[in-house]
């Protein structure tokens, strides 16, 4: 697209017809920054009227300013489904698109994380959005739902079929994001629509580990009482939940019951102070695979995090 200045004309010319537009934009600006600061604020007819004076094959949804605004993220942000609908029907754009994005993030994505009107959700979804396009990360946008906190966002999509167990990257589950973030809604709908929490990442932790390591107490007894394994041994140091909860999150103790009958399935230590390194190795471990931090044990048994 080329634009040609003449005082207050500007012609813009996309190679198919010519669109003479007078005074409608800021000096300056491109069609698509005018449309970004516009849609802030403008109604549906402000905005309709800008549309209809421009070839529509003139915009780009996607044309980025310096801060990665673009058009349709601006609209999505607005959570106007007027002006979304209005733009979708009257100006070409594949939804898909990740050029201008960090991550390779789609606007479907974008709009399951920050929107809290779901009705943006299902539009973009109506207009032929993909619902199972991954980032970089392996992320799809159940993930950015789950990290938005977006619990209506997140029942849309599993209600479409969205795989409740796929596995990124780093062979998390969307459960081990929420039980990350401690989100103990979306917690309890992913494990009432099905989760597995049995499963393990790449480091060989189960959501309950993660937890325990990350010291979310609330989301442990929710992964307990569901029925996740308190015998499993952790990945590095092959302890139980129950003494490497002694390290990380005493309070979460009495919420662990044990059968004396399966005693033989937790790993006894009779010195304390192993059990408190060996949960710190598996701390490490965890740490230094996803922050780049370490643990360290002070003189009294107290526990800091420093960098590695």
């Amino acid at each position: 697209m080329s634009i040609i200045s003449n005082n207050s004309i500007l012609s813009f010319y996309d190679g198919q017809s010519y669109c003479f537009v007078k005074d409608i934009l800021v000096p300056g600006y491109t069609i698509e920054e005018e449309l970004i600061r516009i849609i802030g604020f403008a109604s549906f007819k402000e905005i309709n009227d800008f549309i209809s004076k421009i070839s529509s094959h003139s915009i780009n949804l996607h044309y980025p300013t310096f801060d990665l605004k673009t058009p349709l993220l601006e609209v999505v942000r607005r959570e106007d489904v007027q002006i979304l609908a209005l733009l979708l029907d009257k100006i070409p754009v594949s939804l898909d698109d990740t050029t201008t994005q960090p991550c390779g993030k789609t606007v479907l994505m974008s709009a399951a994380y920050t929107s809290r009107n779901t009705e943006i959700l299902q539009l973009l979804l109506k207009k032929g959005a993909n619902p199972n396009k991954l980032d970089v990360r392996n992320w799809s946008c159940l993930q950015y739902a789950i990290v938005g906190e977006r619990i209506k966002n997140v029942e849309i999509l599993l209600d479409i079929g969205l795989d409740i167990n796929a596995r990124d990257c780093d062979d998390r589950t969307p459960l081990m994001i929420a039980v990350i973030l401690s989100n103990l809604e979306i917690i309890s709908l992913l494990l009432n629509r099905g989760a597995d929490f049995t499963v393990q990442d790449r480091t060989g932790f189960t959501a309950l580990q993660l937890a325990i390591l990350r010291k979310k107490r609330d989301a442990a007894i929710i992964l307990i009482e569901k029925g996740s394994n308190v015998y499993l041994p952790t990945p590095l140091t092959k302890i139980s939940l129950k003494q490497l909860s002694e390290i990380t999150l005493t309070k979460l103790l009495p919420s662990i019951q044990y059968d004396d009958d399966d005693d033989d399935d937790v790993f006894h230590y009779d010195d304390q102070d192993s059990i408190h390194k060996m949960a710190v190795n598996d701390t490490n471990d965890y740490c230094n695979y996803r922050y780049g931090t370490t643990i360290e044990i002070k003189v009294d048994s107290d526990v800091s995090i420093s960098e590695a």
